[in-house]
């Protein structure tokens, strides 16, 4: 079973264009809505490949209640999400002809300390339930004043259990400064430079530091590259990730469905390097779509079988 837990759901509005041009007039066909944010994505495409997902957080205002109306009918097994003051926010992607990738995003409504603690109490709530430990996702940004706040989570769970943390920034940092580690990570090369106050030109510049002293602790770590695939390292074993060519329709939410396939092949214990391929493999297959989030299970198998992984042997 998989847990994703979404603390700011959006209403996604995706315009593809010929042309976009600032401060013009720019005319394009009607948008491709979608229910975004990143536990959203990342459960969907664990969901489509067939595992039991539950997804919980947090709804506000009219955006709320049409997010809740589109979320019944998805594919989850089953979704907890409880209404908050505010408005839930709208996210606009604007994809040209060539293939430059405009966002405009909203804040979201405030979490405030009481609402972090239900959605906390609603997590451990779920992990009590189940036979045996679950796999926990904890997925993107948080409008919230509390930086410490998935740090505050990772303590009050059991560290039994695998959770993942796809979160970035400052909250992302406090997490790994904290004494209760995530069992996988998945910034890319621009937020893994950031966390470390480095700079990262290229894939094999990233080798170097996944021994960094910040991320001691952390069994599983994959830093995406883009085009150039993945480094991955995986307790004492690292692993460069070379990726084919795709003709990309939209990427945006291709890091949402990678945690996604590693959720999947996490819960159904399959070895590393069938994780990193359907991880991989489920990122380009979004990026084949318009929607945000979504795979098919199609193009899912048939990329995976193209995914090349080389171990690099430590010296």
């Amino acid at each position: 079973m998989i847990l994703t837990v979404t603390l700011n759901p959006s209403l996604d509005s995706i315009y593809f264009t010929d042309t976009f041009i600032l401060g013009e007039m720019n005319r394009c066909g009607n948008p491709v809505k979608v229910v975004g944010g990143k536990g959203i994505n990342a459960g969907r495409t664990a969901a489509i490949l067939g595992a039991e997902v539950t997804a919980i957080g947090v709804l506000a205002g009219i955006n709320g209640e049409f997010i809740r109306s589109c979320l019944e009918q998805e594919p989850f097994f089953a979704t907890h999400f409880f209404p908050i003051a505010g408005e839930s926010r709208n996210a606009v992607t604007i994809m040209d002809q060539e293939n430059n990738q405009t966002e405009i995003v909203e804040l979201g409504p405030e979490i405030s300390e009481e609402t972090s603690q239900q959605v906390l109490d609603l997590v451990i709530t779920f992990i009590k339930k189940q036979k045996k430990e679950p796999i926990i996702a904890f997925c993107g940004s948080a409008n919230t004043k509390n930086e410490h706040l998935y740090e505050h989570y990772l303590q009050q769970l059991n560290t039994d259990t695998k959770i993942l943390a796809d979160i970035s920034g400052k909250q992302l940092q406090n997490v790994l400064n904290g004494s209760a580690k995530p069992y996988f990570i998945k910034p890319n090369i621009h937020e893994f430079g950031d966390l470390l106050g480095v700079t990262l030109k290229n894939k094999q510049d990233i080798f170097s530091y996944l021994d960094h002293s910040l991320l001691k602790d952390v069994p599983f770590i994959l830093v995406s590259c883009g085009r150039e695939g993945a480094v991955a390292k995986f307790h004492e074993r690292l692993f460069n990730i070379q990726i084919p060519k795709i003709e990309t329709i939209n990427p945006t939410g291709s890091g949402d469905a990678t945690v996604g396939g590693i959720a999947f092949a996490l819960d159904q214990g399959l070895s590393i390097e069938e994780t990193l391929k359907y991880g991989m493999a489920c990122g380009m297959s979004n990026a084949l779509e318009q929607a945000v989030g979504y795979v098919t299970k199609e193009n899912v198998t048939r990329l995976k079988n193209k995914i090349v992984l080389h171990e690099i042997q430590r010296n």
